[in-house]
């Protein structure tokens, strides 16, 4: 978890830029949990088969239920500490993970939002400079039909060099 602190508060080169996870609050635990349906969940089935529907609909009774009181059916016994500790702790990590991935949902629809107009932007640009290439390509044409057969002929091949006319001093 240190290195994920590190990267969310990390300098404004980081994955995030400036931008900084909105505050984070644990929720009231106030709901009760169906324990029936829980029994007869097939965990080896939602492993195998990576059966993520299963996850998500009962990710929220779940995170949010409340252990409190709760008694072990089969002995009427509240239920062991540790294991309450344990539970707890699992459901205020699911909470904190469930916090992150919406602000990762809504940071990946803002970027691509920003994609969109850059690449819209892009192709502005691209019309812009095809269109002043062409305007280019039109004004040399005509101003190298507008030049004089010689001067045509010396800007289309830079490498002739023209005699050039030395001044020699008579004695």
């Amino acid at each position: 978890m240190q290195f994920l602190a590190t990267i969310v508060t990390g300098p404004q080169h980081s994955i995030f830029g400036a931008y900084s996870i909105p505050p984070f609050r644990f929720q009231p635990r106030n709901r009760s949990m169906d324990w029936r349906r829980m029994s007869v969940l097939d965990v080896n089935r939602v492993i195998q088969e990576l059966d993520v529907a299963t996850l998500q609909e009962n990710l929220t009774d779940i995170t949010f239920c409340t252990l409190d009181g709760e008694v072990y059916s089969h002995c009427s016994q509240p239920l062991d500490q540790a294991l309450v500790n344990v539970l707890r702790l699992a459901q205020l990590t699911i909470e904190y993970l469930m916090h992150f991935q919406d602000f990762l949902m809504t940071r990946v629809t803002l970027l691509q939002l920003y994609l969109q107009a850059s690449l819209r932007q892009q192709s502005q640009s691209q019309q812009e400079l095809d269109s002043q290439a062409e305007e280019l390509r039109r004004l040399r044409e005509e101003t190298h039909q507008q030049l004089p057969d010689d001067q045509r002929l010396a800007a289309a091949s830079p490498m002739v060099r023209w005699p050039e006319l030395l001044y020699v001093p008579s004695v």
